[in-house]
């Protein structure tokens, strides 16, 4: 099985170069007013949605004008950060931070009163691999161990994710259908929360992205036991694909900043560029390094064309699982 979201490759570095050369007029120009930014993410803090969204707020302000805030909102399975956005007024001043989980598969499968319609990307910040991982000491060290021990006794092994239905969790229903395992699944408000309850021995494995656990896989209190995307991840470059294991299951995502499509397109426009110029500041760079946040973004309409791809495939996705109709 191949289910695979549409990834552009493409010019994020010579569009980000490119806003540097009118870094003089960005602010003065500005259709913004002076109250702060909001950056809502439908996830707890300290994964890696958090994790990117403050190296955008620690740079941005100097190039957009007004503070930025990055406000953690995990109530309704993400769905109250998607609502807060949603109701909020039309100025550019609110926006989404957000996988596809949160926004793309709950406009199919959740009862809403929007569509995918009614939401536009400002920015895509980055591609993000799902990555099934572990503390060091567990018994399972390997995609194959994993495979031995459920197969073994069925239904023993805990698995921690949030996003039910998105981007740490979808990999994994793809991966039981396409292996027959089943494993005890444990919802979780985001990759923070289920890093704590691996380390802490609560259950055993968890789905994450790698900037959340790199620091710990390269200290030795993590083990990264593999990606479902086509190639490794450069964050954990000794991590196995899935498909290196033989189990043909691709699925990456993005994580990108949303408006309503109500907010005029001059404020978006402002947006994408003052974003994208803080992101190619040697602050961001450094800091993206640093936490190894993989940061290349894409411009609004770069990220529209993404965003439209990944509507249908998800969609595509949600029908052979019997998810939707």
């Amino acid at each position: 099985m191949n289910h695979k979201t549409t990834i552009l490759n493409g010019t994020a570095a010579t569009a980000a170069a490119a806003m540097m050369a009118i870094a003089p007029t960005l602010v003065a120009a500005s259709p913004l007013g002076s109250d702060p930014i909001r950056l809502v993410i439908p996830f707890g803090p300290g994964g890696g949605s958090d994790i990117t969204a403050r190296v955008l707020s620690a740079t941005a302000p100097e190039f957009c004008g007004p503070r930025i805030d990055v406000v953690s909102m995990s109530g309704a399975a993400g769905l109250e950060a998607v609502n807060f956005v949603r109701n909020a007024e039309p100025n550019g001043h609110t926006l989404l931070v957000t996988d596809y989980g949160p926004i793309v598969t709950s406009g199919f499968v959740d009862d809403v009163d929007w569509s995918h319609d009614d939401w536009q990307p400002v920015m895509n910040f980055t591609e993000w691999l799902p990555t099934v991982y572990t503390r060091n000491d567990h018994e399972i060290q390997t995609i194959e161990d994993w495979v031995a021990a459920a197969e073994a006794e069925p239904g023993t092994i805990t698995f921690g994710h949030a996003s039910p239905l998105g981007l740490v969790h979808l990999p994994l229903i793809l991966f039981e259908m396409e292996t027959g395992l089943e494993n005890v699944h444990v919802p979780t408000s985001g990759g923070g929360e289920t890093r704590s309850l691996i380390m802490g021995g609560h259950i055993d494995l968890g789905m994450t992205l790698p900037p959340s656990i790199a620091s710990e896989v390269a200290s030795g209190e993590l083990t990264a036991l593999g990606v479902f995307s086509e190639e490794r991840s450069p964050v954990l470059p000794d991590t196995p694909t899935f498909r290196e294991a033989g189990y043909d299951v691709v699925l990456p995502a993005w994580l990108m900043i949303f408006a309503t499509s109500d907010v005029p397109a001059e404020t978006v426009e402002f947006l994408q560029d003052c974003f994208m110029e803080a992101l190619a500041s040697p602050t961001a760079v450094a800091m993206s390094d640093r936490v190894n946040a993989g940061i290349e973004p894409m411009t609004a309409a770069q990220s529209t064309e993404l965003y439209r791809g990944t509507v249908e495939s998800i969609g595509n996705i949600l029908r052979d699982i019997g998810e939707i109709d």
